[in-house]
Order: C-alpha cells, then structure tokens, then sequence
C-alpha cells in the first residue's frame, strides 16, 4: 500500500512539473532567425497559433537583437510592436472551472522609449507591463477556464516612444494546476515513502547491532 502510494505520488508529481503547456510556441523557437541580431516579419499562422489582429505583421527575432540576454534555448522572443503598436493574440479553451497558470516574461527594449503592453485573458484585464530595459520581468496569474474559447492578448499602447521598437515577450505559458484530490495523493505518497525510509533505516540499524 504505501509502494503503491509513493508511486502514485510519484507519478503526480511527474505529471504537475511537465504539464502540457496549451500555448501554441509560447517560446517563439519557430520559425529560427538565426543569431543576435536577426529577425523576422512573418504573416498569421506561421509563429505557431499567434495572431496578429491589428493587420500587420508578427516580429520574432533573437533576443539580443532587443538587448535582451537568452531567456530560453532558443533565445528568441516576439517584439509586439512589429511595425507600430500592434496587438497580438491567441485564443485556447479551457476546461471549465478548472484554473491554469498563465505566465510570461517581458522586457523593454533599451533605447525605445517609454512603452507599456496592456495583458488581457478571456476578456479580462490581467495588469500593464513596462519598464524593464534590457532585462526579463517574470509575470504569473491564475485564471479559470469557461469552456469557451478566450483571447490571451499583448497590447502595445500608444504612447511617447518609437511605434516599432519595444514590448518584448517570450516564454508564454499557459498549464493546468493540480487539483486538490492531485495534492492529497502526493502528500500520501511522500508521507508513505517516509514511512518506507524509516523502516528501513531500523532495519538496516537492526542488522548492524546483531
């Protein structure tokens, strides 16, 4: 019973810490640009399921092009003010009622001026990004599925500084948290592979003594 436990805790825990992420190249790896430096324009359906919903163009370039460091493995991000200050999306539906972590990095581009990205989900003001020249910022929320589709989107603002040179995102995220009943069954299986641990312990002690 308490193998079986520690298993099943085991497996749990293997399958909350590699979740599924449901955002469509939330690392923008694809297409490849190449080196610091390099960037592309490409059109609605080629990065993955990203939208761009204002008719222009998506940017995704390596990150240093944006003085920014590697992020990821593929240290590539997406600009969202392409050509002016765009608007990008993607939609997913969620299971209803279910929560999901919904997270991303964001970083200013030096030298752009002052930039704000409005973040919305499902309809829904999540908060503002800006700042953060030249370095990433980490951003997690936690929302709740509808079973409808619902639009994750980076607004660019208009504001002051240059319409095509800032807003910086990459590492999207979006992944089911556990449920309770998914917590339960871990703490079992820890509590149980404790109890293994200490038996075995007395039993190897046992051994010794006689």
């Amino acid at each position: 019973m308490v193998a079986l436990a520690s298993a099943l805790s085991i497996a749990a825990l293997g399958g909350a810490a590699h979740a599924a992420n449901l955002i469509s190249d939330g690392d923008f790896s694809s297409p490849i640009t190449g080196g610091s430096g390099s960037w592309g324009l490409f059109a609605n359906g080629a990065v993955g399921a990203w939208m761009n919903d204002n008719h222009d163009l998506l940017e995704v370039g390596n990150s240093g092009t944006y003085v920014l460091p590697c992020d990821n493995g593929g240290c590539q991000n997406l600009e969202v003010n392409a050509n002016t200050f765009d608007t990008d999306s993607q939609t997913v539906t969620l299971t209803a009622g279910k929560h999901y972590d919904l997270s991303w990095d964001y970083g200013g581009r030096p030298g752009g001026g002052p930039q704000i990205l409005d973040v919305s989900f499902g309809g829904n003001a999540l908060t503002s990004d800006t700042g953060s020249y030249g370095v990433w910022s980490h951003n997690s929320f936690l929302v709740t599925g509808t079973g409808n589709p619902e639009d994750l989107v980076f607004a660019s603002e208009v504001t002051g500084g240059l319409p095509s040179y800032g807003n910086e995102i990459t590492n999207v995220s979006l992944v089911a948290v556990p449920e309770p009943a998914t917590w339960a069954m871990m703490l079992m299986g820890l509590f149980g592979l404790g109890a293994v641990m200490r038996t075995e312990r007395r039993r190897q002690s046992s051994a010794i003594t006689v």
